[in-house]
């Protein structure tokens, strides 16, 4: 039987799939990744202290879409939980674009830090481009990104066990479908 009442699931496998793509990151996550990906609804500051708390016992950063909703179709904002040898930091990221050729990037909102997929699927923290060509490089990444969700089919998508949507904590709210 089909669950036509999917909370919005399939729309955001269909995002976090294409988000994941065009970070160069495979269709299904390798065993030694360093990077995962979560979708999160309402996101609070106890829900994302318990996602930074699990990405430091995994010893996996993590990358999560946050939404305004349960009912929100689009990506409010993306969050990094970047590992550090203190704890973990939150940092709101959006994608670059430094050549056609290759993967997108992350750069932080404020625009100081800089993230790419070493090819061990690990991030590596990057030099942040000139100041004169970043408003070049978010508008292209802006491009790319679009053009991919419109080329992922919802309920076809790729779909890695992997990627954990999260509804009111660090429980699984669905992961295979």
């Amino acid at each position: 039987m089909t669950n036509m009442n999917d909370r919005g699931v399939q729309h955001r496998k269909r995002r976090m799939m294409a988000l994941r793509s065009l970070l160069g990151f495979p269709d299904v996550a390798p065993v030694s990744s360093g990077l995962a990906f979560a979708a999160v609804d309402e996101p609070t500051d106890a829900l994302m202290s318990g996602l930074a708390q699990k990405a430091i016992a995994e010893r996996q950063d993590t990358l999560l879409q946050c939404y305004a909703s349960i009912a929100a179709e689009e990506v409010m904002v993306t969050v990094l939980v970047l590992r550090t040898p203190l704890g973990a930091e939150l940092l709101p990221v959006e994608l670059i674009e430094r050549s056609k050729a290759k993967p997108l990037e992350l750069i932080t909102m404020d625009r100081k830090r800089c993230f790419s997929l070493d090819s061990r699927w690990q991030l590596r923290e990057k030099k942040v481009l000139r100041q004169s060509r970043l408003h070049e490089a978010l508008a292209a990444a802006q491009v790319r990104h679009k053009a991919m969700l419109a080329n992922t089919n919802g309920e076809q998508a790729k779909w890695d066990p992997q990627i954990v949507i999260f509804q009111d904590g660090p429980n699984p709210l669905a992961t295979n479908q």
